[in-house]
C-alpha cells in the first residue's frame, strides 16, 4: 500500500475539514459549512461522506478530496499536504522507505504514487458533473457511485490535458508521471493525457498497489478498450486483474476462476464470488497461470483448481482455446513444469450460461441475472479435453470433409496431455469417434496422421525443436475401415510409389480434390515426370511434404497389399481417379442448388431435378465412357 492509499484509509473527509472549518448537520450524508476559500453569509460548501469528497456550490465552483482541500486551503504543494496528512494519520512519512527524504526514493514507488494520484483525480472527474454520461453507463452495468469509488472506477475527460494540467499543479513528479504512462507524446511532439473521454479502471498488484489503468470508451469509438502500455510495474500479460482482492479466497476454497474482463470481476467480487480474477484480455498466458499457482494451496489429497470462464461470444471460445493449450502446457498431466507441486492442478472449463431464448450469456451478464446459475455453470465445468471436443465439434460440420478435418486439427493437439494407452485414453477416443461416426483404430489413426503433419511443420519452422511426445504406436501401413475421401488418399498412394500410375489419374483434375494440400500433391505429381520430381517441386511446402510421409505408409486395397502386379495398381489408379471426379460433380451439384436457394426464392422443384438430372448423366459418362461415347 502507498502513503497516499494509507493516509486515504486512515482519514475521512470529516477528519480532514474539520480542522478548518465548523460542519453543520454532522448527523446527514452531505453535512454543510461556509466556504473557507471565498466570503459568503449562506452556506455553499458541503462534504458528501458518500464520496468522501467536498464541493463548494457557490463562487468558487471545485471541489475534491482530503490532499486537494489543504493543498488549497494551506496553499501549499501535493508533497507538503501529503507529508501533513501523514502526520495527521500518525505515520511517520520519514521512516518509510519510499519517502525517505534522506535518500533518492525508488522508481516503482514513485510510479505508484502517481498512479495513485491519477486514480483519485479520475475518481473526482467521475463523480462531477462531465462524469454524468460515464455513470449512467455504469448504472447500467448494475455500478453505483459508491461501488465505483470502491473498486477503483473513474472518468478521464474529454479534454487532452485535463490530467497533464492538474499533475503539474500539484507539483508531481513529471519522469514517474512519463515512465507510468499517464502522458504520452502525440504525432507532433507535444504532450496529451494517455486517456480522454474514457472511463477508467485502477490495476492493482496483490499488495494493493495502483500500477495502471484499464479506460473503456464511451460511445462507439474505438478500440473499446486501451490498458496502460507496459512499464516497470506493469506487463500486462503477467498482471490478473483483481488479484489484491481474491488471493486469500482462492487461497482458501482451492479454486481460482478466470474470466475476461473488469466488469466480470467487479460483478463477481460485489455478489459475494471472491474467488474471481480477470486476464484482462482475451488470452491466458502461462505467466497468469503461473501467479495464480503460488497462491493455490498444495493439497495432495484436495487438488486444486483453476476454472477458465471466458464470454461466449467467438472470440472469447477461440481465446478459451488457447488458454487451454497454455494451462496444458504448464500444468498438463506430465507437465515438467508442474514438478514442483506434490499436487496436480485441475484445469477445468465453464460453458456459458444460456439465456431461456437459448443464447450464451457473457459472465458479467451471468453474474448479475443469476449468480446461482453462474455457480452452477462453475461446478459443473468440463475437464479440458471434453471442452475441446465439444467446442469443436459444435463450430465445425463433421459432415463434410473440410469440417471434420477443421475439427480434428483443434482437438489432436489436447491429446498429447492424456497418458498413452490409458484406459482414460480409450475412452476419450471412442467417445470422440462416436461422435463423428469414426471407429477406434480409424480415430488412432487420423490423429496420428494430424499430429504428425503438425510436428513436421514445428520442427521445419524450429529444427532445434524437440517433441515432448512421440506417436506411442509404430507406423505400419494400416489404414482404418472408414476414412473420409479415402479415394483420394489412395489414389496419391499408387501414383507416388508407382510412376506408370500417374498416366491412369486422367479423369481427376486438381480441383476435384476437397484437401488443399492434397489437390498440391497431385498437381506436382501430374505435372513432374517422376516421383524425384515431385519431391523437388514441392520442397518447402511443409504440409504437403508430411503428406507425401503420411502417404508411403499407407495402406492400399488388401488385393494390392498382396498381388502387387502392375495391372492391378493402375485399375486402382483408375477407379480413384474416377471416384474423386465423381465426388467433386456431386459436391458441384449441392453447392449450385444450395446457391441457388440462397439467391432467389423462385427456385423450383423442377430445378432441382434438372440440375441432379445432369448431374447423374455426366457422372454415368464418367464411369461408362465407352457407353457414353456408342450413345452418339
Amino acid at each position: 500500500m502507498t502513503l497516499v492509499d494509507e493516509v486515504k484509509s486512515r482519514l475521512t473527509i470529516v477528519d480532514v475539514v474539520s480542522d478548518y472549518v465548523a460542519l453543520e448537520n454532522l448527523s446527514s450524508r452531505t453535512p454543510k459549512a461556509l466556504c473557507p476559500f471565498h466570503d459568503e453569509r449562506t452556506p455553499s460548501f458541503s462534504i458528501s461522506l458518500e464520496h468522501d469528497s467536498w464541493r463548494c456550490w457557490g463562487a468558487c465552483g471545485v471541489g475534491g478530496g482530503i490532499f486537494d482541500f489543504v493543498m488549497r486551503a494551506d496553499g501549499i504543494e501535493f508533497k507538503e499536504a501529503l507529508e501533513k496528512l501523514a502526520l495527521k494519520a500518525g505515520i511517520e512519512p520519514n521512516l518509510r522507505d519510499d519517502y525517505n527524504t534522506n535518500r533518492p526514493r525508488g522508481r516503482s514507488a514513485a510510479l505508484h504514487e502517481v498512479n495513485a494520484i491519477a486514480e483519485e483525480f479520475y475518481t473526482r472527474q467521475l463523480e462531477g458533473a462531465q462524469g454524468e454520461e460515464a455513470i449512467a453507463y455504469l448504472e447500467s452495468r448494475g455500478i453505483d457511485s459508491r461501488t465505483a469509488r470502491r473498486r477503483g472506477i473513474g472518468y478521464a475527460p474529454a479534454g487532452v490535458n485535463s490530467l497533464i494540467t492538474y499533475l503539474k499543479s500539484i507539483g508531481a513528479d513529471s519522469q514517474a508521471v512519463v515512465q507510468a504512462g499517464l502522458i504520452v507524446k502525440g504525432n507532433d511532439d507535444t504532450w496529451r493525457d494517455m486517456f480522454t473521454n474514457r472511463i477508467t479502471i485502477a490495476i492493482r498488484d496483490p499488495r494493493g498497489n495502483v500500477i495502471g489503468f484499464g479506460a473503456r470508451a464511451m460511445g462507439d469509438a474505438q478500440p473499446k478498450y486501451l490498458n496502460t502500455h507496459e512499464t516497470t510495474i506493469f506487463n500486462k500479460s503477467s498482471v490478473l486483474y483483481g488479484m489484491n482482492w481474491a488471493s486469500d479466497a482462492i487461497r482458501a476454497s482451492g479454486k481460482a476462476v478466470v474470466v475476461e474482463g473488469y466488469m466480470d470481476v467487479i460483478a463477481a467480487q460485489e455478489r459475494g464470488f471472491k474467488n474471481v480474477v480477470a486476464c484482462m484480455g482475451t488470452t491466458v498466458t502461462s505467466q497468469q497461470l503461473q501467479t495464480i499457482s503460488t497462491v493455490l494451496p498444495d493439497d495432495p489429497d484436495n487438488p486444486p483448481s483453476i476454472v477458465l470462464c471466458l464470454d461466449a461470444d467467438q472470440a472469447g471460445q477461440q481465446a478459451t482455446l488457447r488458454g487451454l493449450q497454455i494451462a496444458l502446457s504448464e500444468f498438463g498431466r506430465g507437465s515438467a513444469r508442474n514438478n514442483t507441486r506434490s499436487s496436480p492442478i485441475d484445469i477445468r472449463v465453464a460453458g456459458p450460461v444460456v439465456s431461456e431464448h437459448g443464447e450464451p450469456k457473457d459472465p458479467d451478464d451471468a453474474i448479475r441475472n443469476n449468480g446461482a446459475e453462474w455457480i452452477a455453470s462453475i461446478d459443473q465445468a468440463d475437464e479440458i479435453i471434453d471442452f475441446v471436443i465439444r467446442s469443436s465439434l459444435s463450430r465445425h460440420n463433421t459432415a463434410t470433409e473440410n469440417g471434420l478435418d477443421a475439427a480434428l486439427n483443434e482437438v489432436e493437439p489436447y491429446f498429447e496431455s492424456i497418458p498413452a494407452n490409458t484406459i482414460y485414453e480409450r475412452g476419450k477416443l471412442s467417445w470422440l469417434g462416436e461422435q463423428v461416426g469414426i471407429d477406434f483404430d480409424g480415430m488412432i489413426h487420423m490423429l496420428k496422421l494430424k499430429r504428425s503433419a503438425r510436428e513436421t511443420i514445428q520442427n521445419a519452422s524450429n529444427p532445434d525443436r524437440n517433441t515432448r511426445r512421440t506417436p506411442t504406436r509404430k507406423a505400419s501401413r494400416t489404414t482404418p475401415s472408414f476414412l473420409p475421401a479415402r479415394w483420394e488418399y489412395e489414389l496419391l498412394a499408387c501414383m507416388l510409389r508407382y510412376d506408370y500410375a500417374i498416366d491412369h489419374a486422367a479423369t481427376a483434375e486438381p480441383d476435384h480434390f476437397i484437401d488443399p494440400v492434397r489437390m498440391r500433391v497431385f498437381k506436382a505429381l501430374t505435372s513432374a515426370a517422376n516421383v524425384d520430381e515431385c519431391l523437388a517441386r514441392i520442397q518447402g511446402d511443409d504440409e504437403a511434404l508430411a503428406l507425401v510421409n503420411q502417404l508411403k505408409e499407407f495402406s492400399l486395397s488388401p488385393t494390392a497389399e498382396t498381388i502387387e502386379d502392375q495391372a492391378t495398381i493402375i485399375q486402382i489408379a483408375e477407379r480413384c481417379a474416377t471416384r474423386t471426379h465423381e465426388e467433386y460433380l456431386i459436391r458441384n451439384k449441392k453447392r449450385e442448388v444450395q446457391l441457388a436457394k440462397e439467391n432467389g426464392n423462385m427456385f423450383s422443384d423442377e430445378e432441382e431435378v434438372t440440375i441432379s438430372v445432369q448431374t447423374n448423366l455426366k457422372i454415368n459418362k464418367l464411369k461408362n465412357p465407352q457407353q457414353a461415347a456408342s450413345s452418339h
